[in-house]
Order: C-alpha cells, then structure tokens, then sequence
C-alpha cells in the first residue's frame, strides 16, 4: 500500500505542478509561420541586414492590431489578431479578442481554439475545458480528421487540462485519440502513461513509457514515472533499471552502466535493461559492449527496435 500511496504522490506531483506543465508550442510555431509568411518576405532583407529594424514578429503584431482597428468589426480579423497573440505566448489578449468574437459569434469555433489553448496555457486548465470540447466535436468528424493539426493540439490540451485538475480517467481518451493520430508524439504517450498510471492501470502505464522512451531515448521525466509504477508493483529489478535510464538520460553514463550491470545479473531475461546497457555502451565509446547488449536484446525481444537499430548502427561504426 505504502508504494501505491508513494506512486500517487509522484503522479500528484507531475500532473498537477504548473511549474511542471509540458508546453505544447509546435501549434503555436506553426500558427506564427502562417501568419507572418506574408510579412516575412516583404521584410526579410531588412530585418536581416539592418539593426534597428521590426522584427518579423512585431510587424506581424503590428499588422494584425491594425487590420482590427482598421475593420473592428470584421471577426475573421479579430481572430487572426487572437491567433496571432496566442502564436507569441500573449495568452491573456490572446482570450480578449477570442471572447469578443464569441460575444458575436457564440458558434464560432477558431475562436473556442483559441480560448481553449490559451487557457491551457495559461495555467487556467478548467476554463480551458468547455472551448477545447466544443472544438473537438465540431471537427472530430470531418473528413482527414486525423491530418488536422490543431484538432491534434486542442485533444492533447484536453487530456492534460484533465490531468492537471485529477481526472485522469477523462484524460485517457483525448489522449489515446491524440496518440492514435500522431503515433510518434512521446509527449502525448507519457501524458498517457500518466494517466495510466494514476488509474492504476500499470501494465498500459508501462507500455506508455516505454513507446515514449523509444522515441526519446532521454526522456528523463519517462523513466521517472516508469521506476514508480514498477516499485508500485513491487517489481524492484524493472525499477532499478528505470532509474539506471534516468542517470543515462542525465549523461551520467558510468553510473548508468553500474546500475544497468547489476540489473541484467538479476533479471537476464529482461530485454529493456539490455537495451540500456548498449545505448550506455555506445554512449562510452565502447562498441563491443554495445553490441553485445543489444544482440542479448534481441535475442530477448525480437520487436525491441531500439535494440536492432543499435545493432546496425553499431555495426556500421565498427566497420570504419
């Protein structure tokens, strides 16, 4: 019981900590690129060669207020100046101009985007629910849903908005849909295993964890969450070798190789602790190490591709 309570004061602590909060900006970057595409290349030469020049963001900034002053009236300008605030981290102008299309146009859906990312973003996570969810499912069933961008987004925003207020069984399917969608996104498949986690759904926690460690090898956070949920199980050996993986993500290579050492002595049939011993390997420079480990990998686990990618890497290197 006492590795259960230890296990949910971890979580409590990972997902409901603003300071913690993962930022989703690749969204944001894109909606800036968009939105100053235009601009950019009018300015480009300037903004390059001269100090003292606007920045393409405060040109985009700029030309966005002045569409609005210019139309106040007009809400696909209005929204683009929120889009535009949101895209720059200016969260709280970013839900002004929002809401003030929403007063016009309750049924306005970019601007439900907007209030619902913002809010997120802005350590608001309640207030973030209803526009994300009214987003959600005015798009959910279009056609190429799985394409669209910032329905991937305001899904992910849900799940961790669900997080970060103790729901994480209403997380699961936001972010189960999110992984479904973006298969190799490892930040939406640790906030899964998360949200595993805290339901106590160990095995799935840990398949999470493992899938988000294979796409980020360093994902230190990952491997954390992965050592609690299997001292929760009282699987010490898998917890050792998790914490091993999180002074490998640290770059504290001898200690990892120690601790990873001492763990496939205890647990041979563990693939994963294998798998670790050869990135530590190869990370120390000794490629024969390396090789070893990950052929006892796979030899464990067929389907391990960080263990295979490694034997055909190392290979490679060995040949030079």
């Amino acid at each position: 019981m006492k590795k259960i309570n230890d296990l949910l004061d971890f979580l409590k602590n990972r997902l409901f900590s603003s300071t913690y909060q993962l930022q989703r900006v690749v969204i944001l970057v894109a909606i800036a690129l968009v939105l100053t595409v235009v601009s950019f290349g009018a300015y480009y030469y300037y903004d390059r060669y001269y100090t003292g020049q606007p920045t393409v963001k405060e040109i985009s900034l700029a030309d966005a207020e002045l569409a609005v002053r210019e139309d106040p009236q007009s809400p696909e300008k209005r929204l683009t100046l929120a889009e535009t605030y949101m895209s720059y981290g200016r969260f709280d102008d970013a839900i002004s101009q929002a809401f003030q299309v929403k007063q016009s146009f309750p049924d306005n859906l970019g601007a439900d985007f907007v209030l619902g990312i913002s809010y997120a973003n802005n350590g608001n996570p309640s207030e973030a629910l209803d526009p994300l969810n009214r987003f959600i499912d005015g798009h959910k069933d279009e056609e190429m849903a799985a394409l669209d961008q910032n329905l991937q987004s305001a899904l992910y925003y849900l799940g961790d908005s669900y997080l970060q207020l103790g729901r994480p069984q209403d997380a699961i399917e936001p972010l189960e849909i999110t992984v479904n969608f973006v298969q190799m996104d490892a930040d939406s498949i640790y906030k899964l295993g998360l949200a595993y986690a805290a339901v106590q759904r160990y095995e799935d926690a840990i398949q999470a964890f493992r899938r988000a460690t294979a796409f980020v090898p360093n994902y230190t956070e990952a491997y954390e969450a992965m050592s609690q949920v299997y001292k929760a199980q009282n699987m010490n050996a898998e917890a050792d070798y998790a914490l091993a993986m999180v002074s490998f993500s640290h770059k504290d290579y001898e200690t990892a190789h120690e601790k990873l050492t001492a763990v496939v002595q205890e647990k041979p049939t563990f693939a994963p602790a294998f798998s670790g011993l050869g990135m530590t390997c190869e990370a120390q420079g000794n490629l024969e190490c390396a090789l070893n480990a990950y052929q006892a990998a796979t030899a464990l686990d067929a389907s391990d591709m960080t263990a295979s990618q490694g034997v055909q890497r190392v290979q490679i290197a060995m040949q030079k």
